[in-house]
């Protein structure tokens, strides 16, 4: 049986674009009492490993209290308006076109309507009305994975099918204005972006370099850790909570989950030349690549992605794939693996070969 491939990649991100110590004075002059923690809070910033950040929303728009009703209407019109913008730069790098899609798989954690995101763009986009459609919410930053798996799955089952995964957050509608230190890590991080991939069999016929194969997946959550990483409804939008014991548990428990990928692979480290790692933070990052005795050049596409972009949760994974596709220059038969941590306390990972 042929193996499932990404045939194309592409990302998005707003126009507005914001470093990391303007995003710091507006947090801190956003709070409502005086702070005398704003020395503490431009370190965490400092030290977040960001520099720049996409956002949605501007900088008046946090000036009073916003509800979460007033939060979520904003996030349909832009995430139709930055969805369609990238899935169009993906397909046509590809030559397919929107009605050509089989099935359409939307990853997303930010924002909740019915009809969802899927319906509205495949209406807006016009693809085809028999479309197949999935939609994986509430996994937050490693949702493009089982989002891929069900890709996957999909151009599996029948030849010559396409599956498109798009993977959207807009962070940046849930800024909370609390000077908790868990809060202040989150603000320090999130930001907002998009990114689509089309998956499809090996055997249809496209002769394009670069295709990474879906090889192997797998899953592991610690039920006892749930509480560690959070994404919490309240009045005020979501809150995220990152437990600063994250990356101790990461580092505890990602050898042997890496272990077994490539064992059932029959690879070793070696054999692995690209590591693609979901960068939660620079901390996260810094661990994970301890963890595994990974160099400094092993790591270095996810910590440029968190610089340039912050953590856009599911779609980020996908931004550091398309950094190592289009800086890292993989050749036929070069192995990476791809690794993503979220709320479970879970961690994903993907065996792909060029």
């Amino acid at each position: 049986m042929s193996t499932a491939a990404i045939a194309a990649l592409a990302t998005g991100v707003p126009d507005a674009r914001y470093s990391q110590s303007d995003i710091a004075e507006y947090f801190i002059a956003l709070q409502s009492k005086e702070t005398r923690r704003a020395r503490a809070m431009r370190a965490i910033f400092a030290r977040a490993g960001v520099g720049f950040r996409h956002m949605m929303v501007g900088e008046e728009f946090y000036r009073q209290k916003r509800s979460t009703q007033e939060r979520n209407d904003l996030y349909m019109p832009e995430a139709i308006r930055l969805g369609q913008r990238t899935i169009e730069r993906g397909l046509d790098a590809a030559g397919v076109r929107p009605d050509e899609i089989d099935d359409f798989i939307v990853v997303s954690c930010t924002g909740v309507s019915v009809p969802g995101l899927d319906l509205h763009l495949a209406g807006q986009m016009k693809m085809r009305h028999d479309l197949q459609r999935t939609c994986i919410l509430g996994m937050g930053c490693y949702g493009a994975f089982p989002g891929l798996l069900r890709a996957r799955q999909a151009v599996a089952s029948q030849p010559g099918r396409r599956a498109l995964v798009l993977a959207l957050e807009l962070c940046s509608l849930h800024m909370q204005m609390e000077d908790s230190a868990e809060n202040v890590v989150s603000s320090a991080l999130f930001s907002d972006g998009a990114a689509m991939a089309l998956v499809t069999s090996g055997d249809d016929g496209a002769e394009q370099p670069h295709r990474p194969r879906l090889l192997r997946f797998a899953t592991f959550s610690d039920y006892t850790t749930l509480d560690h990483m959070t994404f919490d409804l309240t009045d005020q939008g979501f809150r995220m909570y990152l437990s600063s014991y994250v990356p101790d548990l990461l580092a505890q428990q990602i050898k042997p989950f890496v272990d077994g990928l490539l064992e059932r692979q029959k690879l070793a480290y070696a054999d692995v030349r690209f590591w693609g790692i979901h960068p939660g933070s620079t901390k996260i990052v810094d661990y994970v690549q301890h963890s595994l005795g990974l160099a400094d050049s092993q790591v270095e596409e996810s910590h440029q992605v968190l610089h340039d972009y912050g953590n856009m949760s599911s779609a980020t994974i996908l931004f550091v794939l398309d950094r190592i596709q289009r800086c890292g220059n993989p050749s036929p038969g070069d192995y990476g693996v791809l690794l993503a941590f979220g709320p479970g306390l879970t961690m994903e990972g993907l065996l792909v070969q060029w």
